[in-house]
């Protein structure tokens, strides 16, 4: 199957405390998703400003092979199996990434920055300054990924793995006159969010 079908799911969660002591919590989450096709990789962990967060990301060989997974009858095992994860609401989105995230997801800290586009702007731009960004070579930075959300129109998901979250708050410290243009031109047509969070894969 080509790549350009590939898809990455996120959710993010209101982690339990069951969860935030020991992520094998989820461990029953894994065990389902490594039985269902089309299924690439999963990688969760909690994040890093805000422990109470979790993050769960799955590669998928296509948005078809996840749906096929939310239409079949071991659907509710995997709904059952994230309770021990969840103490509360979870949100969940697909990204079409413009290259394989394995490496940033396999990071030691890996950076997610959420862009959603201003009213009246334009996803040419803003892909733009993202390309850009992607391109600039960082201290501590090991890769970078980005693309647009599914099911959101005018938002997109960044990620970069970096070496640790220090490593990248040194990076924001000392910022370069590349990156300053790059992030001033980034504001100006899009909000930000950025997080991090220690993910492991399975």
């Amino acid at each position: 199957m080509s790549t350009t079908s590939y898809v990455t799911e996120l959710v993010v969660f209101d982690a339990s405390e069951a969860y935030q002591k020991d992520n094998k919590a989820a461990q029953g989450l894994v065990d389902v998703l490594n039985k269902t096709d089309g299924k690439i990789a999963t990688w969760h962990g909690p994040g890093v400003e805000d422990p109470t967060k979790g993050y769960l990301w799955v590669r998928w060989e296509s948005l078809d092979a996840h749906k096929a997974l939310m239409d079949s009858p071991t659907y509710p095992d995997l709904i059952a199996s994230m309770k021990p994860c969840l103490a509360g609401e979870f949100e969940m989105v697909h990204v079409k990434f413009n290259k394989d995230p394995l490496e940033a997801l396999n990071a030691p800290a890996t950076e997610v920055v959420t862009v959603t586009l201003k009213e009246g702007k334009s996803e040419v731009d803003i892909t733009a300054f993202l390309e850009q960004g992607s391109k600039m070579e960082l201290p501590g930075a090991s890769a970078s990924a980005y693309g647009p959300v599914v099911e959101k129109p005018g938002s997109f998901i960044m990620i970069v793995g970096w070496s640790s979250v220090e490593a990248h708050q040194k990076v924001r410290e000392e910022r370069t006159e590349e990156a300053a243009k790059v992030l001033a031109g980034v504001l100006q047509i899009a909000d930000i969010k950025v997080a991090h969070a220690k993910l492991t894969k399975y």
